[in-house]
């Protein structure tokens, strides 16, 4: 008996992995501050914008090269939101209406990607919302200068941290489930038989 592993949905489910484990560490960090858990983000959480940027370009690279388009999409624009959040970290004097329209912008490109993501599972659609309500509401904390919408925002980022975190924990343990793992037990098909 010869058992075939599928290197290729292995390498899938390892891009989706990474991927949404980024998404979900970056903003988890992020989030705790908003919701007034800490006063500031502080230097660990900041340091991990750059790095998550880079992973989250690749994984968007190896999404793409797999033909997973929707996760391609999400993972280049976190790649893009992260790197362009640690380049503007030190800037002061801009207008928070305008940095409002910047986090605005934002919120409307989760959203059409969220339109876009029926077809995908749940949490994928959930996580594509959250994400999408948490920009507009810190959006809205710009423009009206009502901190309440930060705080709803923070609590909204930390449930869509949980949510990329069960999109990225559930592919691999289904994928592990279903036996596909090159870890396993079971004989690798290298073209000889396996005894049985």
């Amino acid at each position: 008996m010869t058992i075939r592993i599928d290197t290729t949905e292995n390498r899938c489910v390892t891009t989706s992995t990474v991927g949404y484990m980024c998404l979900a560490l970056t903003l988890w960090m992020a989030s705790m501050s908003m919701a007034g858990w800490f006063s500031r983000m502080y230097a660990h959480g900041l340091a991990m914008l750059m790095p998550m940027a880079v992973v989250l370009g690749a994984m968007g690279i190896l999404a793409h090269l797999r033909a997973r388009s929707l996760d391609a999409i999400v993972f280049f624009g976190g790649a893009l939101l992260f790197w362009t959040a640690h380049a503007a970290g030190g800037a002061s004097g801009e207008p928070a209406s305008y940095v409002g329209w910047y986090w605005a912008v934002w919120a409307v490109f989760f959203a059409y990607v969220w339109l876009g993501s029926f077809h995908a599972s749940l949490p994928r659609q959930l996580f594509l919302l959250g994400l999408a309500l948490m920009l507009l509401a810190i959006a809205l904390d710009l423009w009206t200068g009502l901190v309440v919408f930060n705080v709803i925002g923070g609590y909204i980022g930390l449930i869509t941290a949980l949510l990329a975190a069960v999109v990225s924990a559930s592919g691999i343990i289904m994928f592990g489930q279903e036996q596909h793992s090159p870890n396993d037990e079971h004989h690798v098909d290298r073209g000889e038989p396996h005894p049985v």
